[in-house]
């Protein structure tokens, strides 16, 4: 399999996650329950709402990975 082919798999699989609704369900019930948790956290409470903030970013980090994965793909896919 060429390296163009992994691309352009790899793209289709990211494609594949991000438009699986279990997935994104995962995803956005993930996300409800950090900023519920974050709201009833106490000012005070900074390891609490600082843990709360960096799995929120690692969240957006994996989509944004999986989206460029994604554009990767169809990148290959076009030349």
């Amino acid at each position: 399999m060429t390296d163009k082919q992994k691309l352009i798999d790899k793209g289709n699989h990211a494609k594949r996650l991000l438009e699986d609704e279990v997935f994104l369900e995962a995803f956005s019930r993930i996300e409800a329950d950090l900023f519920d948790e974050w709201k009833s956290s106490g000012v005070n409470e900074y390891d609490e709402r600082s843990e709360l903030f960096l799995t929120f970013k690692c969240l957006e980090r994996l989509k944004a990975r999986l989206r460029a994965i994604l554009d990767d793909g169809t990148i290959a896919s076009r030349s």
